[in-house]
């Protein structure tokens, strides 16, 4: 039976720029910047990315992400794709399916992982904790 193991968490502060009204719904992108903490690594890496979210018409949005963690030989990028549930104006509860790529030689089993990022966003910060789904 699959298990989830914790990755890392993820903190940092967003800065959205609305996009305005598309055929798919209102499209605002979240940029976000802050850090990761891991038993993987030693201290804090940088973590950098954009949320492309489309509100959709129940109020609640779907996520299109695109981050990389870490800097230089150690960076891991990952891709996201998932649902925001808006419980306020300033308020939300991400829950996000990640792939990851990386040339980082201990990292490198990441290319063959799926994470699952859940957390929270609000009044302009976010937080997420980051598993690994393992069989």
């Amino acid at each position: 039976m699959p298990s989830l193991e914790e990755f890392c968490t993820i903190t940092g502060t967003l800065a959205p720029r609305m996009v305005g009204n598309t055929p798919q719904g209102t499209r605002i992108d979240f940029g976000f910047e802050g850090v990761a903490t891991s038993p993987h690594w030693e201290g804090e890496r940088p973590v950098k990315g954009v949320d492309y979210a489309t509100v959709r018409g129940d109020q609640n949005m779907d996520l299109d992400i695109r981050a990389t963690i870490g800097e230089k030989r150690e960076t891991v990028s990952y891709r996201g794709t998932g649902v925001s549930i808006v419980t306020s104006p300033t308020e939300a509860r991400p829950q996000e399916l990640l792939t990851f790529a990386t040339g980082n030689a201990d990292l490198a089993w990441l290319n063959t992982a799926v994470g699952v990022a859940i957390g929270g966003g609000k009044d302009g910060k976010i937080e997420l904790t980051v598993y690994i789904v393992k069989d």
